[in-house]
Order: C-alpha cells, then structure tokens, then sequence
C-alpha cells in the first residue's frame, strides 16, 4: 500500500509471479465473489439507505434509528464540536437536520463500509488489514476536500476514499489464494506496479456498485484507465489525496 519501506530494485521473480497473478484476475470479466466476500451484502445495503436520504426527515430518522450503530455514529457526529454552537442535540431527526444530506450520507458510508476492510484468512490479507480502513478513512477525508474545487461531488468523492483501497485487499485475497508472497521490503517497482493494479482491481470490484450516478462513472474509468491516463477530472484529486493519507498512515 505504501512504498516507505519499498527498495530501489528491479523486480525479482517472486515479485514477477505477483503481478501475473493479479493480471490474471483482471482479465476477468467479474471478479468472484470469494475474493471481496462482505461486499455481496453491504453494498446493496448502503444503496438502499442511500436512496432512502431522499425521504421526510421522520422516516430517515425511523429508518436509521433501527441501527444502533448508525445512530449512535450519527448523534456523535452531531454533537461533535463542528456543529456545538447549534445547542444540545437530543433526538434523530434534529441530528439528521443539523447534518444535512451530505454528512448523513458519509456517517450511513463510514458505518456500513467499515467491515469490508476485515481481514481475509492469509498472511498477506493479515497484514494489510489493520492498517487499510485508517488509510481509507483518511483518503475519503482528503479527496472529498480536493474535488469540490475540481467541480466534483464530494460524497462521490467521498465513496471513491473509502472504497478505492477494496483493491488492495482484494490484490491482498488473490496472493494469498495462490499461496504467493512479497518478500520485505518490496521492490519500488513492485508498489507502484501493485498499485496500479490494486486501481484496476477496485474498478473490477466497483463496477456494479452503482451507489450514485457519479460513482458508477467513477468505477467505469477506473476498469478502463489507470490512475496516470485517466481524463476523469476526480483523478488528479486522488493523486494527491494518496499521497496524504499515505503521508499519515504507517505503512503495515
């Protein structure tokens, strides 16, 4: 996921083993369910209570309120210090007021997508695990910061942070399944070619999670481009929101 530990060599045959590894689950035309397991159930569950943010306020708030996680999420969230001023906060329907659209639909996003990360029985996928929801937490802070000003909705922005490292645990899932390792620390050439794919890899993941217009477009690119060639104008902004977070986060 990062390269502060990484060395500048060329590859080594263990490296090359990898990455044709991953090539070979990229050729795919949908990506097994066994590879991003938690995924079958959360995303039809955040689709369906993203669209439902579109409802009277009472009825999100019934909604939300059969979720104890959600809730709980949603009033600490309101009663943070950002939104202190407006006085105590002491039911649902005031909190989903005082947040607005978009802060719901980031606390449903957090929320629901955190057990996607969980790690997968394998070495590797133990080892990114930990670290992989803190960085995408931290991704989804910066990028949906960095494309406003590029014109680009932030909570698609926001969905893109927090789901853009599924690529890496599932690049994570595919070494492990063919009993494949990395040796440490990796090559230079190995991250930035595992990064590369692990963007691939999420777009192949994605490319079904139509969770809002605007995503859907998102994933499309990114099972068609790489991070350095798209003319997707939300790219440029993941450029930099990696380098961010990574910046942040200590390498597993």
């Amino acid at each position: 996921m990062g390269s502060a530990a990484a060395i500048d060599t060329p590859l080594v045959p263990m490296e090359q083993q990898a990455l044709e590894a991953l090539d070979s689950t990229l050729a795919l035309a949908e990506l097994p369910d066994n590879l991003l397991p938690r995924a079958a159930a959360l995303i039809p569950q955040l689709i369906a209570l993203v669209r439902q943010t579109s409802l009277p306020t009472p009825a999100i708030a019934e909604r939300v309120g059969r979720d104890a996680v959600l809730s709980a999420e949603l009033m600490r969230l309101a009663s943070s210090s950002y939104y202190r001023a407006q006085g105590k906060v002491e039911s649902l329907e005031q909190a989903i007021t005082l947040v607005g659209l978009q802060g719901l639909q980031t606390v449903i996003a957090r929320v629901l997508l955190k057990p996607i990360y969980a790690a997968s029985a394998g070495p590797l996928s133990a080892r990114i695990a930990p670290r992989m929801w803190e960085y995408s937490e931290a991704l989804a802070r910066h990028i949906s910061l960095l494309a406003v000003p590029a014109g680009q909705p932030a909570f698609d922005a926001y969905l893109l942070g927090l789901l853009h490292g599924t690529g890496w645990t599932v690049a994570m899932c595919v070494l492990d399944r063919r009993a494949l390792t990395i040796a440490q620390p990796p090559s230079t050439a190995l991250v930035q070619a595992m990064g590369e794919r692990a963007h691939g890899l999420f777009g192949l993941a994605a490319q079904h999670w139509e969770i809002t217009p605007g995503f859907t477009a998102i994933t499309r690119d990114a099972r068609r481009h790489a991070i350095s060639t798209s003319s997707h104008p939300v790219m440029p902004a993941l450029r930099v929101a990696q380098q961010r977070s990574l910046g942040e986060i200590a390498p597993p």
